[in-house]
């Protein structure tokens, strides 16, 4: 593997995420006129949402229509509050993405730089798969309203309008309307949450390399020694300080994304489950064959991978900073000195803590907690059916 190979920058895992999510006004960008862009953007995701909050008090009488409204009105609150959030803690976001960049996070091995690359790749296609997703959604609700009227089918939006739909005139451009607000939320929604879902996959990849070099640590002491003429002792003793930097680094990255984003990450598990309860609750109602049907199921889809990249990821870094310690008894310290054992099991101590990233500092980001958003989403789904 070259050279240029091995100085892989952990920035270009969150590199896709970062450009998308400048471009449909979400993070901050320094070029001229994006501020203005952005407070565009933040307007008509309210004002949509503002639409659909005014549309279910209209038909709240009507659990079909309110059913409609609902899992697209929640989904907007839980995007509502991650824009929010890049706009309230725009700088912190910034030293965020600067700290996934910083030279801590550089890989001096090939096989390191393999896990990186891995982890790029894997941002990629996540990006691809659960954006375009979302996209496609889109694409067969606005196909849906055409061949409604061109079938001659009254067409009714799920969100207030000030004026009539009768007229082509307005028809048009309040189905474009729609279209835009609903595929930027999508878009931008999907890509937060891959991104923060990144960022985890990030840290664990991280915490795979701190562990690969603290268990060749004395080898590479010793090679450093020898081709240096330094001490083995002095040598050794600076590889376990980095790795200890190392380490702080990664608990840093972590613990941000987790102070930025927790209470967004919150508001989503919060209203998770009501989401897959109202789409379950609409796509019951659907012929199987009609593409309102698909588009309901790619949502829910969408939405269940949105819950899971969160518990999924978080349980990951659990698990493999969990190893830590394992990883420091494996390395051949029997030949070190004694202060330098002694300073084994102060980090051993320490690994004892693994991460454990959590939503506003309470819910945990684990399987279980996937498995209780799908438990809750059931019943209030049951209970729904039951009051039919």
């Amino acid at each position: 593997m070259s050279r240029n190979k091995i100085a892989i920058s952990a920035g270009e895992c969150v590199e896709v995420h970062v450009r998308v999510l400048r471009a449909v006004g979400f993070l901050r960008c320094h070029a001229h006129g994006h501020t203005a862009y952005r407070l565009c953007v933040l307007a008509f995701t309210t004002l949509y949402l503002v639409q659909e909050c005014v549309y279910a008090y209209v038909v709240r009488g009507d659990m079909n229509k309110l059913s409609r409204v609902m899992f697209l009105l929640l989904c907007h609150v839980t995007s509502l509050a991650k824009q929010i959030v890049f706009h309230l803690e725009a700088d912190e976001v910034d030293a965020l993405i600067g700290a996934i960049d910083d030279p801590a996070f550089k890989v001096e091995s090939p096989q390191a730089a393999r896990l990186v690359e891995a982890c790029k790749t894997r941002a990629w296609r996540v990006e691809a798969a659960y954006a375009g997703c979302a996209v496609v959604t889109c694409i067969l609700w606005f196909a849906f309203a055409l061949l409604d009227r061109a079938h001659g089918h009254p067409v009714e939006f799920p969100f207030w309008s000030p004026v009539s739909t009768e007229p082509a005139y307005f028809f048009g451009p309040v189905l474009l309307y729609s279209y835009y607000v609903t595929t930027l939320v999508g878009i931008a929604n999907t890509t937060a949450d891959a991104f923060m879902a990144t960022v985890l996959y990030l840290c664990q990849t991280q915490i795979k390399v701190l562990r690969m070099n603290l268990e060749s640590l004395p080898e590479r002491a010793w090679k450093v020694s020898q081709s240096t003429g330094k001490k083995f002792e002095a040598t050794l003793d600076r590889l376990l300080v980095h790795s200890l930097h190392h380490y702080r680094h990664i608990t840093c990255v972590a613990e941000s994304l987790q102070n930025i984003f927790g209470g967004a990450i919150l508001v989503q598990f919060g209203i998770g489950g009501w989401i897959l309860c109202m789409a379950a609750y609409k796509i019951v109602s659907l012929s199987v064959l009609s593409i309102e049907f698909a588009s309901m199921t790619l949502f829910i889809f969408c939405i269940l991978t949105e819950l899971f990249l969160y518990c999924y990821f978080g349980t990951e870094l659990s698990v493999e900073s969990s190893y830590i310690a394992e990883s420091v008894y494996l390395m051949q310290w029997l030949f070190s000195g004694p202060r330098f054992r002694r300073s084994l099991v102060l980090v051993m101590e320490r690994a004892r803590r693994p991460l454990r990233p959590r939503a506003a500092r309470l819910v945990p980001l684990s399987l279980e907690t996937f498995l209780k958003i799908l438990k809750s989403s059931y019943t209030f789904y049951a209970v729904l059916r039951q009051t039919k």
